[in-house]
C-alpha cells in the first residue's frame, strides 16, 4: 500500500477553447503555486466544533436505500485497448497497447450486511442496475477505496473500478505520464462493460441509460470531465461525483451546461487544495443542478477511506442518496441530502 499522502498527486490541466474534440494536454502541481486562495467571498458556515450528534454509520444502513440492500461481490477483468498506446515509464519501455485492470463490486445473491465474496453469484433478479464508473487518484488503486466502493455495491449499484496505467503505479511507477489519457481509459471501460458477452457473470447486469461517473483527487477531475468539460464528456454519463479537490484544476473554462446533476465533496482543511479557492470557484462556474458538500475538518483521504470516521460516514450516506436521486428515480433522496447534512452536528454544510 502506497502512503497516504500519495494519494493527493497533481491534477490534469486540459486545453483551454477548441471544440470537443479537445484532449488533455498537461499536468500541473496540485499544490498550485502562486494560486489566490481568496477569489471570491465564503459564505459556508464552519462551526468551531464538529461533534457529530447522530450516528451516521447507523443512518447509512437503514436509510439510503430506498428500496433494498444487497449482499456484496467482487469480481476482476483486464480490458486491453489495442488502438491506443501506453508510453515508456521508469524501467517501463512503453508498448503498443492499453491494458487496464478493473475491479467490480456488485450487488450479490444472499443476505445483506456482511463481507464481500469475491465472485458471488450477481444478483440479477433486481437488476439491471446502475453503474457507478469510478477513478481513482495518484499512486494508489482501487483498493484503496474498497469500504466506499461496496458501500455503493450494497446500495444497489454496479461499481467498475480501472487500475489506470501509470497513474497507479503500474507499470514502471507512479507518474503523470499518460494521465491525459484516462480520460480515454474511462470512456473505454464503460463501453466494455456494456458489452460483456453472455458468458460473462456479469452480462446484462448494467442499465446502460444510467451511468455515474466518480473519482477521488486526480479521478475527480476525470469524472468531472466525463460529465461537464466539452473536451471530454461522455454523453451517457448522467451524473458527476467530484470528490476531493479543486474543479479548477482542470484549467479548462469550456464547462458544458449540459445538465448533468454534480456532487463536489471538498474538504476544510485539504492539505493539496486551498479549500476557499475551490469553493469560490464551483460558485462561479458550476451550473445547476449542483451540490457542493463541504467537510469541516477534514483533510485530503480519511472521509473516503476510513469506516468510522465521523467524514466518511456522512460521504457514504450522502453520496448514495446523491445517486438514488439522480439514477434511480427518487428526487426525494436528493432533498434528503440536506437532511443528513444538517443532522451531522457539524461534520458538514451543504451549498445547493
Amino acid at each position: 500500500m502506497v502512503s497516504v499522502a500519495a494519494a493527493g498527486g497533481a491534477f490534469l490541466a486540459l486545453r483551454g477553447g477548441g471544440d470537443a474534440n479537445d484532449s488533455a494536454a498537461s499536468v500541473r502541481s496540485a499544490a498550485r503555486p502562486g494560486a489566490t486562495t481568496t477569489t471570491a467571498a465564503v459564505t459556508t458556515t464552519v462551526p468551531t466544533t464538529a461533534a457529530p450528534t447522530t450516528t451516521l454509520a447507523a443512518r447509512t444502513l437503514t436509510a439510503i436505500d430506498t428500496t433494498r440492500r444487497y449482499a456484496v461481490g467482487t469480481s476482476e477483468a483486464t480490458f486491453v485497448d489495442s488502438s491506443r498506446a501506453t508510453s515508456a515509464n521508469g524501467d517501463f519501455a512503453g508498448a503498443a497497447t492499453r491494458t487496464i485492470p478493473v475491479e467490480f463490486s456488485y450487488p450479490a445473491d444472499g443476505p445483506a450486511g456482511g463481507d464481500s465474496v469475491a465472485g458471488a453469484t450477481p444478483d440479477k433478479a433486481h437488476g439491471p442496475y446502475p453503474l457507478i464508473l469510478f477513478s481513482h487518484g495518484y499512486a494508489v488503486t482501487p483498493e484503496f477505496y474498497r469500504p466506499l466502493l461496496e458501500r455503493w455495491a450494497a446500495a444497489g449499484y454496479v461499481v467498475a473500478a480501472p487500475v489506470y496505467p501509470i497513474l497507479s503505479g503500474t507499470p514502471g511507477g507512479a507518474s503523470h505520464t499518460d494521465y491525459e489519457k484516462t480520460f480515454d481509459d474511462a470512456r473505454f471501460v464503460i463501453s466494455q462493460v456494456l458489452a460483456r458477452p453472455a458468458s460473462d457473470p456479469l452480462a446484462g447486469l448494467v442499465d446502460p441509460k444510467r451511468i455515474a461517473a466518480a473519482g477521488h483527487s486526480d479521478g475527480e477531475v476525470v469524472a468531472f470531465a466525463q460529465g461537464q468539460l466539452v473536451c471530454c464528456q461522455d454523453d451517457r454519463v448522467k451524473a458527476v461525483l467530484a470528490m476531493a479537490g479543486d474543479l479548477s484544476n482542470a484549467n479548462n473554462p469550456n464547462v458544458r451546461n449540459s445538465g448533468v446533476p454534480i456532487l463536489h465533496i471538498m474538504e476544510t482543511e485539504d492539505e493539496y487544495d486551498p479549500y476557499q479557492h475551490s469553493i469560490a470557484w464551483d460558485r462561479e462556474n458550476l451550473d445547476a443542478p449542483r451540490w457542493m458538500l463541504s467537510l469541516l475538518g477534514a483533510s485530503h483521504v480519511p472521509p473516503y477511506t476510513q469506516p468510522g470516521n465521523a467524514a466518511f460516514e456522512l460521504v457514504s450516506a450522502t453520496t448514495i442518496d446523491f445517486f438514488d436521486g439522480t439514477l434511480k428515480g427518487h428526487p426525494e433522496q436528493l432533498d434528503a441530502i440536506a437532511t443528513l447534512v444538517a443532522d451531522s452536528g457539524g461534520v458538514g454544510a451543504l451549498e445547493r
